[in-house]
């Protein structure tokens, strides 16, 4: 359950820039790549944002849509708190242009809808020196709206810039969704037995233990916790117990 480094056509893969993102194996990797080309372009925070359709009513909030985000936690609390996702003149572009979007904050806050909604957004991204960025819209192959962002306080991008962040952030988009895919089919793969097996782990629970609550032998627990931890490729219970986790397993 390994990311094979397929995606980068060979031109791109000799590239010093591209090639690390041939080599992304987890969602850390892509962490890590994001920021080395973030520090190089001399941007302060960058994010990868899942854009569903707008729904009536539902909150537009940062924490949800982020996969990864270099963003401050407060930063993000405080965007959310404040609602400002709710009259984000960047999601309502993102969602009917493919094309990147290079903007001024100042110039972004103020299509904002209300004097409260501009005011606050103008506090909050210049407390953390923020004054401009890009956005770029991704499609993934089935279909899905992202959205990848780089942000700081900088000169105007030059053409070649943009258009080197464009193929990037679509790499980067197709890496992720390669690893969703994987992390997905672990989840699916679990059957009931590996999954209750995996929650008593989680408890602290011994294979003795579990093997005197399942009513199983200690032997078929250890067989379960083996294919339970290899189905989420990992190497040890501890591992496979945080993976199920954060996949939702146990909900």
């Amino acid at each position: 359950m390994t990311v094979k480094p397929d995606i980068l056509p060979e031109t791109l893969a000799a590239d010093p820039f591209f090639e690390p993102i041939g080599h992304i194996r987890t969602v850390f990797d892509a962490i890590q790549v994001m920021r080395k080309a973030c520090n190089l372009y001399r941007f302060s925070i960058f994010s990868v944002l899942n854009l569903p359709n707008a729904k009536p009513g539902a909150p537009e909030l940062l924490s949800k849509m982020a996969i990864i985000s270099s963003w401050p936690p407060e930063m993000i609390g405080d965007y959310d708190r404040l609602g400002l996702g709710n009259d984000s003149p960047v999601f309502r572009r993102l969602r009917t242009r493919i094309a990147p979007l290079v903007f001024k904050v100042d110039d972004i806050n103020n299509m904002r809808s209300t004097t409260e909604s501009v005011n606050n957004a103008s506090e909050l991204f210049g407390r953390y020196g923020l004054t401009m960025g890009v956005y770029y819209p991704v499609y993934d192959s089935h279909g899905q709206r992202f959205s990848v962002s780089f942000m700081g306080d900088r000169d105007p991008m030059a053409p070649n810039e943009i258009l080197t962040l464009a193929m990037f952030s679509t790499l980067i988009v197709e890496q992720l969704s390669k690893i969703s895919a994987i992390e997905n089919s672990g989840r699916t793969d679990l059957n009931s037995r590996e999954i209750e097996v995996l929650q008593w782990i989680a408890e602290g629970k011994t294979s003795s233990e579990i093997a005197k609550i399942t009513g199983l032998s200690e032997h078929t627990v250890n067989h379960y916790a083996t294919i339970a931890t290899q189905k989420l490729g990992c190497s040890n219970r501890t591992q496979a117990v945080v993976r199920a986790i954060r996949l939702g397993v146990f909900d």
